[in-house]
């Protein structure tokens, strides 16, 4: 007989006790990572279902600073994206030679050197993608339009 988690004693106590560890008057949360896949691994699915609020802010927290191991600066006004690992670094960790991609550039930038793209293709590419951003741009504009129809289409002109 397993316990039931919605028996009103298990849940109590599961409310009780504080996910994360309390932090030190004038210092934030240690969560112990910056790495929010990892932060949510180490958290139980009946807990996060229990302490829902106390996880999605410990989940935006961590969201918000950077990414290198140990480094606990905010990115949310200012950082960057590494464009090879999808991560998000403060300017100081934000060469992707600093955080550990530097391998990964060096490969990039030598197929490119090496396995240039022909000035057709990439014409061609831009064409695409300007004729998508055309095509978006006019089915947004019939969308607008069939809401207007929607909305306003009972009106008859009058004086006839």
């Amino acid at each position: 007989m397993g316990a039931d988690p919605n028996h009103p004693s298990t849940s109590a106590k599961a409310d009780e006790t504080p996910l994360f560890p309390p932090a030190k008057p004038g210092k934030r949360i240690d969560y112990g990572t910056n790495d929010t896949l990892e932060l949510l691994e180490r958290i139980p699915s009946q807990v996060v279902d229990l302490k829902l609020d106390d996880v999605l802010t410990a989940v935006k927290e961590v969201d918000n600073l950077c990414d290198y191991a140990r480094c606990k600066t905010k990115t949310s006004l200012m950082g960057q994206d590494c464009p090879h690992c999808k991560k998000r670094f403060c300017f100081k960790h934000g060469l992707p030679e600093v955080h550990g991609c530097g391998e990964e550039m060096k490969r990039d930038e030598r197929k490119k050197l090496l396995h240039p793209k022909p000035a057709k293709t990439v014409r061609h590419e831009e064409d695409v993608k300007n004729a998508k951003k055309r095509l978006d741009a006019k089915l947004k504009d019939m969308q607008v339009g069939r809401m207007q129809k929607a909305t306003g289409g009972g009106s008859k002109k009058k004086g006839k």
